[in-house]
């Protein structure tokens, strides 16, 4: 998979850590709770997407041939999922307290990650480096929306409509390189 392409899926899914962070901003929490929140998200998406190609790998070994379209139709229901709850207006909790709500949030924020990187494992596409992209940029856009927050706090349910439109956008590409 090109650099271009695995830039693009951690992007889409920083989104989410974007928004949430820039609820959580809003809130001017505590600088070291920003930077729990921060690193928690960039090493669960780490951890989910590494932890997903592994198991997509070894789903697809099972397999007696490929399933050529399973990528490119699971990323593309991870985005509709990632829509459908930005339009009902999902907000981000904005009172998180201690380190088992920051570890509960950089779950959920990493689910997705997870998903993506069972798809990226379908085609054995296992990469570390991939991993260790889409966590800091997780990361990174956590900074961004942390040092945004009350800015981009009034539009996280555009971010994810954005997030998710990225994923399909890059399902409808995966499945167009499949002929």
């Amino acid at each position: 998979m090109k650099p271009v392409e695995i830039l693009g899926i951690a992007v889409a899914l920083g989104v989410d850590c974007l928004a949430i962070s820039a609820g959580i901003g809003a809130s001017a929490p505590r600088r070291t709770l920003m930077v729990l929140i921060g690193l928690l998200f960039g090493l669960f998406q780490f951890g989910m997407a590494l932890g997903g190609m592994v198991g997509g790998a070894a789903l697809e070994s099972l397999l007696s041939s490929p399933v050529r379209l399973a990528p490119p139709i699971l990323i593309a229901a991870i985005g509709v999922l990632m829509i459908t709850k930005g339009l009902k207006g999902a907000e981000p909790s904005l009172k998180l307290v201690g380190v088992i709500a920051a570890i509960a949030v950089a779950v959920g924020t990493s689910l997705d990650a997870l998903g993506v990187g069972v798809a990226l494992g379908l085609v054995n596409i296992v990469s570390v480096w991939s991993a260790v992209t889409i966590g800091l940029v997780a990361a990174g856009m956590s900074a961004v929306g942390f040092a945004g927050g009350r800015v981009l706090a009034r539009y996280t349910g555009v971010a994810e409509d954005i997030g998710g439109g990225f994923l399909i956008l890059l399902a409808i590409l995966m499945f167009l390189s499949l002929r």
